[in-house]
């Protein structure tokens, strides 16, 4: 599941200038109810979240909604990595 590292990593990537794909999106929607069902994901969509709910256009964040996407998506989201990804595409 996601962890600290994975959330600095999303963070500093939508902080930055790098293109995100914003149908990953659709993935997250409504992550914060409780009958949300945990998803896999990839830092790039995980940035993207982050992006969207939490980096303002003055470039700061908004701390509580990243809060509120560390306490959830520490449960919910299953980051994959760079060798899992691999695994991952290979069986698709």
């Amino acid at each position: 599941m996601m962890n600290r590292t994975d959330l600095d990593s999303a963070l500093a990537i939508a902080r930055s200038d790098r293109a995100l794909d914003l149908d990953d999106l659709a993935l997250f929607d409504g992550f914060g109810l409780p009958d949300f069902r945990p998803v896999t994901c990839t830092i790039d969509a995980l940035a993207a979240l982050v992006r969207w709910q939490c980096v303002r256009f003055d470039g700061s964040i908004d701390g509580e909604a990243l809060d509120e996407i560390a306490r959830y998506g520490r449960h919910r989201f299953a980051v994959l990595h760079g060798a899992d990804k691999a695994v991952s595409d290979a069986a698709a």
